[in-house]
């Protein structure tokens, strides 16, 4: 489910045909350490044993690699005429997202109870934002409508949307942060919700870069569009990475 709208977005189908693959092999091997944290945290099993988690990932990519070529030869955008490369390129571009969802269908169908309890050390809490900034940021990335928006965008609509972007990720972050009893604490702990916003900030930033990368919507631009862009897909995977304990 995770990785369905991407299979019906046409920009992904796209870039199926012109990836670098050199581009595509950098980006399943950053995936790699990911998908084995999101294992890690919230898995197939309550394990946190490296080798059980590596299999876990595995079988994850063997999954969404299946379904995806599946979608799409139903699609007709693969198929034993085309070419063997790019029919490969297309499958692999959508089995990262769905292996992702196949990761994520304990906390997303589950309980979430033990996933919730499982998020104890900081490297636990880097990898609950990336996969937050992905949950909100990832089906929006590659489509053409992040370009849009960000040529139709003024220099003061840029710095509105990225002060508001920040104050919703400190209302998200303080909002998932807090219990039903230490709300009366905010001010004595403001520093604290700064610093996890401000955390959360930095990883979306990276994660967008990344995406805007992969997807090539960085390609020959200059340092402002960069970092209008940058600031247009930094909305959704803000508040996705400071929203993710309450939305996986």
């Amino acid at each position: 489910m995770f990785g369905m709208p991407l299979m019906m977005t046409m920009e992904m189908w796209w870039l199926g045909l012109f990836v670098d693959p050199l581009r595509l092999l950098l980006l399943v091997l950053i995936s790699l350490p990911v998908l084995v944290g999101v294992s890690s945290v919230i898995g197939f099993k309550n394990s946190r044993l490296p080798l059980d988690n590596i299999i876990d990932v595995f079988v994850a990519y063997a999954f969404g690699f299946i379904v995806s070529g599946i979608v799409l030869y139903l699609f007709h955008e693969i198929s034993p005429d085309k070419d063997a490369g790019v029919n490969f390129s297309s499958t692999m571009l959508q089995a990262i997202p769905a292996s992702l969802g196949a990761l994520l269908a304990r906390s997303e169908l589950g309980s979430g109870e033990h996933d919730r309890a499982a998020e104890k050390t900081g490297r636990d809490r880097l990898v609950v934002m990336i996969v937050g900034a992905l949950f909100l940021a990832l089906n929006v990335a590659p489509t053409e409508e992040i370009r849009l928006i960000t040529y139709q965008m003024t220099s003061w609509h840029l710095l509105a949307l990225f002060m508001v972007t920040f104050v919703i990720m400190y209302i998200f972050s303080f909002a998932s942060s807090t219990s039903p009893g230490r709300n009366s604490h905010w001010a004595s702990n403001s520093f604290i919700y700064l610093a996890r916003t401000c955390t959360a900030f930095v990883v979306a930033l990276v994660t967008s870069v990344l995406m805007l990368w992969v997807f090539g919507h960085t390609d020959g631009l200059g340092t402002g569009q960069f970092v209008a862009i940058s600031i247009v897909l930094l909305f959704p995977a803000g508040i996705g990475a400071a929203a993710a304990r309450l939305i996986i």
